[in-house]
């Protein structure tokens, strides 16, 4: 027998539409939407019938990059704490995304519904610290090799195939010629110029910091051979060009109009640069920092101890983090004025987080923290959108996730609040449905180890 569950007097956005919609219902079949409407609705013999009083109802959010190989079972289960009901996972072993996204789709852990890219496929080997190197990269060693390294993706049945940072550009164009348009092809782009790949047809960049950077930073700061992204250095002269980057030149608006034109999703990424955003002392006592899943805290306590250690080591990353030369605030405003000119030219922008690459902010939550960063270029609705429709079609499973619409999923979320006017409402979340099953936020998060570095501000006497 069929179970069914109604949802009742709900305030509802679809995930496309620009308002939200009152006194509206929901029926849930089993995982899917079997149907929607305004006013009265008859439950089917048996169901259960859920008022939720007037609090909003929207499809679940989607992170379009994370390292689920790098999170641990914790942080999965935080994107579900954060009302995160789908993600791509942006690089990683194939054998392994795979086992996890099996996983996942079977019961075995909580999270969210999992689509894989497989390795990030790069070009001559860059040094990287374990476990980064062995986890993530694929080496394509030249042109002719391209077959023999793809075709085992895409016979796989890869969502998507990702370009890494010293892919050569010949190397780049053939992959995508290569693949066909038979998935989507994304990059996380440095010695191949974002301009090169929107010509070769590429469907989306990773970074709004990165991926662009070689069409949009000055001559003197573009990066030479074997750039290595680990370094503090690699991450001041990003920061440099970006602050002295103009947006207004015609590299870079080229480079909007075509993706533009093109479609080529942004992956903007930019809750990398929270700290920046927020203040180191601010992140310190920030609550998110308690939710730091235990394998991410392992993996940074190895690497701070490589650099020497120190205070907040769970904070840092090698060429980010604070006591930076310049003004790296300037440079992050630039990038959001970056994602605001190719949203005002018809772009298609997308919410990506590096969720697992980086600790903070953890799981789940850096989409809540990209979004407030969205809204700022883009708007609060236009935000949303990015993380649910826009983010859906862009992965081509508009059909499953991504909106509210008889036959989606039933991933859905009920928030106490209004995000279409402020996002931050998303923290105000009460139930999150992944495939008709409800979970509360509140008892996921009570089962999350506390993170022993994360230290509450102290409440003031008086």
């Amino acid at each position: 027998m069929a179970n069914h569950i109604l949802i009742t007097n709900a305030r509802l956005f679809d995930g496309v539409a620009d308002k939200a919609v009152a006194d509206s219902w929901v029926l849930i079949k089993d995982d899917r939407i079997a149907s929607m409407g305004c006013g009265n609705a008859e439950a089917p013999q048996g169901a259960r019938v859920v008022d939720i009083a007037g609090q909003t109802l929207l499809p679940g959010l989607i992170d379009t990059h994370v390292h689920t190989l790098m999170m641990g079972d914790e942080g999965l289960r935080l994107f579900i704490a954060a009302g995160v009901t789908a993600a791509r996972d942006c690089g990683g072993r194939l054998d392994g995304v795979k086992a996890v996204q099996k996983s996942l789709a079977s019961g075995e852990k909580l999270g969210p519904r999992l689509y894989v890219c497989g390795p990030l496929l790069q070009g001559a080997v860059q040094a990287l610290p374990e476990p980064f190197a062995s986890v993530m990269l694929e080496s394509v060693e030249s042109v002719d090799a391209v077959p023999a390294k793809v075709k085992p993706l895409l016979e796989k049945e890869v969502d998507c195939i990702k370009l890494y940072f010293t892919l050569p550009t010949e190397t780049g164009q053939r992959i995508i010629s290569y693949v066909g348009g038979n998935v989507p092809v994304t990059g996380h782009l440095g010695w191949m110029r974002a301009s090169d790949a929107v010509k070769a047809g590429i469907n989306g960049l990773e970074h709004a910091s990165i991926s662009p950077f070689q069409d949009i930073c000055r001559l003197e700061h573009r990066w030479g051979p074997n750039p290595s992204m680990m370094s503090r250095e690699w991450g001041e002269q990003m920061r440099l060009g970006w602050q002295e980057a103009d947006l207004n030149a015609q590299s870079a608006r080229d480079l909007i109009a075509n993706m533009a034109q093109r479609q080529v999703a942004l992956g903007t990424l930019l809750s990398v640069d929270w700290m920046t955003w927020s203040g180191f002392d601010n992140i310190r006592t920030d609550p998110d920092r308690r939710y730091i899943p235990p394998a991410v805290l392992a993996r940074h306590r190895a690497m701070a101890e490589a650099l020497g250690g120190g205070e907040d080591w769970d904070l840092r990353l090698p060429g980010f983090g604070g006591g930076h030369a310049g003004d790296p605030r300037r440079a992050l405003d630039k990038q959001i004025d970056f994602c605001r000119l190719l949203h005002g030219a018809g772009g298609l922008i997308v919410g990506g987080t590096d969720a697992g690459g980086v600790s903070m902010p953890p799981p789940g939550f850096s989409l809540l923290r990209e979004l407030e960063l969205l809204a700022v270029a883009m708007g609060h609705t236009a935000a949303l959108r990015a993380v649910t429709s826009q983010a859906a079609r862009y992965l081509r499973k508009q059909a499953d996730v991504g909106s509210i619409a008889p036959g989606r999923f039933a991933d859905l979320l009920v928030v106490n609040g209004d995000p279409l006017s402020d996002v931050r409402d998303l923290r105000k979340l009460t139930s999150v449905y992944r495939g008709g099953v409800e979970y509360r936020p509140a008892d996921i998060l009570a089962g999350i180890p506390a993170n022993p570095n994360y230290r509450p501000e102290p409440a003031k006497e008086g």
